[in-house]
């Protein structure tokens, strides 16, 4: 199986790429970017360092190269600077992925599964697939670091194992239309109720990470936790698991959400999703996920479709 990397120069694309050839995930890794210097570094740099490992070969490559890849990674974006709100940067990035769609339509395998990282990664989910026309389950919106996050912060108030979690994020990514599935929280394979304080301190730690790292102005994406993630949903793909992940997918329908891409539980196999899982909403649940679908739809909006 093959990798594309667009945006492979970056720390997001690179990172992931290093992590794939690592676990030697994929037979190939192609790196494409603007800054071709930058990925030739990178391969010169990762063919050498993968050889302990296993046979992946990493090259610089352009679009036209792409068309036996079956996974497509796309991490080109604008920084996101000092914003409030990922949203912030959709104007921006408009510029960037109109010309990435246009080549992957193009050049791209027709039956790849489509990885977008770029902000605000619902809107670019459901665009990215209405852009290049293929099927709506091949394209994953990368919002699985909201789940991480929210165990992380539970795991901080209650002192439990992280590994031992089951939480997740459904909704928007990193947004007020985040939908934090707490009655269906497990720990151990049993239902976890939070007392009142341990649940304010979740919400603050999960509300108010995002407005920490920004202030740190340190000019980075989170590489490093978002690479590991996103590794694990190439692997999911790769090995055609039967884990549930979440991630932002075009919806056409499903649970009575439509013109919309969101994140959901789904599993993922070749080609992308392969089955949107039903997360057994309650009323206030599927209530906010309504308010977060009109949300988003007046973001898709903004976007030239035609």
């Amino acid at each position: 199986m093959k990798l594309a990397v667009i945006g492979g120069a970056g720390g997001l694309g690179a990172t992931t790429a290093f992590c794939c050839g690592y676990k030697h995930l994929v037979d190939e890794i192609k790196l494409i970017d603007i800054k071709e210097n930058m990925v030739k570094s990178h391969a010169m740099d990762m063919g050498q360092a993968f050889l302990p490992f296993g046979k992946t070969k990493v090259s610089a490559a352009d679009y036209p190269d792409i068309s036996d890849c079956e996974i497509i990674l796309c991490c080109a974006s604008m920084p996101e600077g000092k914003v409030k709100d990922r949203a912030d940067i959709l104007g921006a990035n408009i510029k960037i992925m109109l010309p990435i769609c246009e080549n992957i339509k193009k050049y791209g395998n027709p039956n790849a599964a489509v990885i977008i990282t770029g902000a605000p990664i619902d809107v670019w989910a459901y665009c990215f697939w209405k852009l290049i026309g293929w099927k709506p389950s091949q394209f994953l919106g990368f919002s699985v670091n909201d789940a991480l996050r929210l165990k992380w912060a539970i795991e901080k108030a209650t002192g439990k194992e992280y590994e031992k979690l089951d939480a997740t994020v459904l909704g928007e990514h990193g947004g007020d239309g985040q939908v934090r599935m707490y009655d269906q929280i497990k720990y151990d394979g049993e239902p976890l109720v939070l007392s009142d304080e341990e649940f304010e301190a979740v919400e603050s730690a999960t509300a108010n990470w995002f407005k920490e790292w920004q202030a740190l102005e340190a000019g980075r994406t989170t590489s490093w936790t978002s690479a590991v993630m996103l590794t694990k949903m190439i692997e999911m793909i790769i090995d055609e698991s039967d884990e549930v992940i979440p991630a932002s997918t075009p919806l056409v329908s499903e649970y009575g959400f439509e013109g919309v891409s969101m994140g959901m539980p789904v599993k993922l196999g070749y080609g992308g999703v392969t089955a949107v899982v039903d997360p057994g909403f309650t009323e206030e649940q599927f209530a906010k996920m309504g308010r977060t679908a009109d949300k988003l739809r007046g973001q898709i909006s903004q976007v030239p479709l035609d």
